[in-house]
């Protein structure tokens, strides 16, 4: 079973969303929202596909790119 992790838009730029629960605090780029779900990730023990919300709705897996902070 995969755990998701959603990078959504935010009306303040953008945030996290783990286990259906939103993140508490939104993040102006969608880096600083990467970087802050991998800190909270690290917390659990559980592997995690990381998605984003494409403009027509849809959630994306985002593929690791070095450099990007999501390399596991």
């Amino acid at each position: 079973m995969n755990n998701f992790c959603d990078i959504i838009p935010h009306p303040d730029g953008w945030t996290y969303v783990m286990n259906g629960i939103e993140s508490r605090c939104s993040f102006h780029t969608y880096e600083l929202a990467v970087a802050a779900a991998r800190v909270e990730m690290a917390k659990r023990k559980h592997s995690r596909v990381f998605r984003r919300m494409e403009l027509n709705g849809d959630m994306l897996p985002v593929q690791p790119q070095p450099g990007s902070g999501l390399n596991a």
